[in-house]
């Protein structure tokens, strides 16, 4: 593993950039850049379990108004040890195998990983003495916007939801199709590259041939709003209870979360409990059917995979000519 150095500071395990960008440098293949906030207004680089970074290209730099970011860093918040990956860091070099596969097998909908490794920031130990501290990273493109923020902020057609919907199912098939599970579908980890839809956000990401999944007793897995029934039950559920409950996050699981998105590209709220006809205002029965079977409360109720979802929209697509 080749180490980057960096210009970036770490203060109380915190990694810091500095106000000046030209000071936040970083070289990788060769090039150098600039790294700073991805909204240099808002200022927030940090997410649950890593930081990230928009990464301009230092030689055509100019200013935030002027300049496009040519790729994003993610870091993981993290330690490693020097030239080795630490325990607390399995689940994010989890996230980079997964990409690197999508990549080896051309996953065309599942966000593209350029550059992994682990970089240096300088900081002070207990002593007060500077010292290197290493986390692991990787690069991606940069997107121009996430779901939620395009769909608030333009007016698009029918016939566009629904290709945005078989786009999305697809970058699920090609995880699945590679025995990994997502666990973590949200439209803020839907997101849009030179118009195509992709999925992002890995961090969650599990191996259907793995037995360690690194998931902890009681471990809220997913995210709020968007979990399905069987996580909520591993979230709560305690082993003396006198019953068992399904609490395997897997392909299905998957499946309920893209039904939650689905509904929310189409009608613009998010389903809470159960669901009925009247509360879907689409006249298409097919589509609300379709929604209806993927967000079952009982997994053995849906779709048992992600190709019933694709050719269900499909021929949806076919049928109205969208």
């Amino acid at each position: 593993m080749n180490m980057i150095r960096t210009s970036f500071k770490c203060d109380n395990n915190i990694i810091c950039i500095d106000e000046d960008i030209s000071k936040n440098t970083i070289t990788i293949d060769g090039i150098d850049y600039f790294a700073y906030y991805i909204d240099p207004e808002f200022k927030k680089n940090k997410g649950a379990n890593s930081y990230v970074f928009a990464l301009y290209q230092a030689q055509s730099f100019i200013d935030y108004e002027s300049s496009f970011p040519d790729r994003v860093i993610k870091i993981s918040n993290k330690k490693d040890y020097a030239s080795a990956p630490s325990k607390s860091n399995r689940r994010f070099y989890r996230e980079i195998n997964a990409l690197n596969k999508c990549k080896q097998y051309h996953v065309a909908n599942v966000i593209t990983i350029y550059f992994s490794s682990q970089l240096s920031c300088i900081g002070k130990n207990r002593n007060g003495k500077e010292v290197a501290f290493y986390f692991p990273f990787y690069i991606m493109d940069y997107a121009t916007s996430d779901l939620k923020n395009y769909l608030e902020n333009n007016q698009i057609t029918y016939a566009e939801r629904i290709n945005l919907c078989l786009q999305i199912a697809e970058g699920l098939k090609g995880l699945n199709d590679l025995g990994c599970y997502h666990r973590d579908l949200k439209p803020d980890n839907i997101l849009m590259f030179d118009n195509i839809w992709k999925i992002g956000d890995l961090g969650l990401i599990a191996f259907r041939d793995e037995d360690e999944l690194y998931d902890k007793k009681n471990e809220f897995i997913g995210p709020k709003g968007w979990l399905s029934p069987e996580a909520m039950n591993k979230y709560l559920s305690y082993d003396d209870s006198e019953y068992k409950f399904d609490c395997k996050i897997d392909h299905q699981s998957d499946i309920f979360q893209l039904g939650k998105i689905f509904w929310y590209i189409l009608q613009g709220n998010v389903p809470i409990g159960g669901i009925s006809r009247s509360d879907f205002f689409d006249r298409r029965d097919e589509v609300y059917s379709l929604l209806k079977y993927m967000l079952n409360h009982s997994k053995k109720q849906r779709p048992l995979t992600i190709d019933y979802v694709i050719n269900n929209l499909k021929r949806i697509i076919q049928k109205y000519s969208l």
